[in-house]
């Protein structure tokens, strides 16, 4: 079985320029991954801040490897999930979270992989499967 699999930002940042977990869950072939327009544009944000102390070149790179990882990953378009962001709203407190979870309510992947504790709550996990990468490695090791 082929899982449809939710990455959010953190998992993506994680996985492109760290070894661990998360890179190794990039790596596995068996995944069908997902994101979000709202993750694409916070990845970039992100790497972009994080990274500023590069020179233009390596920011260059970096920028390149990013959008190469990307490349494997089916991204929704923002106007997909507009219609979950009322009940991603009830279901999440942290303003900045709420498109993510919209977009994940309208996917409906098989799994939601994240590190960010806003998003292991019971009203959430009521609702998704939401996993660390860890925990997610651990799942696919069992199978």
């Amino acid at each position: 079985m082929k899982y449809r699999v939710f990455l959010d930002t953190n998992i993506l940042l994680s996985g492109i320029f760290f070894e661990g977990n998360e890179s190794k869950i990039l790596d596995l072939v068996e995944i069908n991954f997902i994101t979000s327009e709202d993750v694409v544009e916070e990845l970039y944000k992100v790497v972009k801040k994080k990274l500023k102390y590069l020179k233009d070149r390596s920011l260059e790179i970096a920028l390149s490897e990013t959008e190469r990882a990307l490349s494997d990953v089916i991204v929704i378009q923002r106007s997909k999930y507009l219609k979950k962001l009322k009940e991603a709203e009830y279901l999440i407190s942290h303003k900045k979270d709420v498109p993510i979870l919209a977009a994940v309510l309208a996917i409906k992947p098989d799994y939601f992989l994240t590190g960010d504790t806003h998003f292991f709550t019971a009203k959430v996990r009521d609702v998704i499967s939401v996993m660390t990468a860890k925990e997610f490695l651990a799942f696919i090791k069992r199978k």
